[in-house]
C-alpha cells in the first residue's frame, strides 16, 4: 500500500514534534491532570466535513483533560492561552458494530471567567480496533482527530461541555474511505 509509508512519516514526525514540546522546560506550571468523565456522541448523515455517511455512528468514551506547561496570560484579564491534552478511550459503533477506539490530542485553549468557561481546539490521532463497519471504511486503523470544544464549569469539582470531533484519514488510505463528525457531550469530575 503505498500510502502507509507517508502516513507512518507523517506520524513520526507529529510524535517527534510533540516530544519536542512535551520535554522542552515549562513555561509556566507542571502538566496536571484537570478533569476525567464519560462522553457521548452521535454523528449525523450529512457531515460539516467529508462526504455523506453511509450509517449513524454512537461513540461512548471516558475522556481525561492534561494541562501542559505552557501558558500565556492575555494582557491584565484573567483570559489565558493554554496548552492541553486530551486522552481518550472507549467504543464506537455504527452499521450493528462495535470497536475499541483511543485517541491522543494536543489541544489550545482560551480560558477564562475565573476558570468557568474554557474554548478549545485541537488535532491528533486516533487508534481504532475496527475501521470497517458495514459498508462504510475508514481506510485504516490509525486516523487524524480534529476537535474544537466549549465547557463550563458551573460548580466546584464538575464541569460539562459540547465538542464536535472529526476522524479522517486525510486519504491517505486511498480516496474510497470516508471519515466521521461526532457531536458529543461530555460532563465529569474537575480536579
Amino acid at each position: 500500500m503505498s500510502y502507509l509509508p507517508r502516513f507512518l512519516a507523517l506520524s513520526v514526525l507529529m510524535s517527534l514534534a510533540f516530544t519536542a514540546l512535551v520535554c522542552t522546560p515549562g513555561l509556566a506550571e507542571d502538566s496536571t491532570l484537570i478533569t476525567v468523565g464519560p462522553r457521548i456522541g452521535f454523528s449525523g448523515k450529512t457531515p460539516f466535513l467529508g462526504r455523506q455517511q453511509k450509517y449513524m455512528f454512537n461513540l461512548y468514551d471516558i475522556a481525561a483533560l492534561w494541562r501542559l506547561p505552557w501558558q500565556w496570560p492575555l494582557g491584565d484579564t484573567d483570559w489565558k492561552l493554554e496548552t492541553r491534552l486530551i486522552t481518550s478511550a472507549g467504543a464506537l459503533e455504527g452499521a450493528g458494530e462495535t470497536g475499541l477506539m483511543a485517541t491522543l490530542v494536543p489541544d489550545l485553549a482560551l480560558s477564562g471567567w475565573n476558570g468557568l468557561a474554557s474554548f478549545d481546539v485541537g488535532a491528533g490521532a486516533g487508534f481504532f480496533s475496527k475501521y470497517k463497519f458495514g459498508a462504510q471504511d475508514f481506510g485504516g486503523p490509525v486516523q487524524i482527530v480534529a476537535t474544537v470544544g466549549i465547557r463550563v464549569n458551573p460548580f466546584a469539582h464538575t464541569y460539562a461541555g459540547f465538542r464536535v470531533q472529526h476522524f479522517s484519514d486525510a486519504r491517505v488510505y486511498g480516496p474510497s474511505a470516508l471519515g466521521v463528525d461526532m457531536y458529543m457531550v461530555e460532563f465529569g469530575y474537575r480536579f
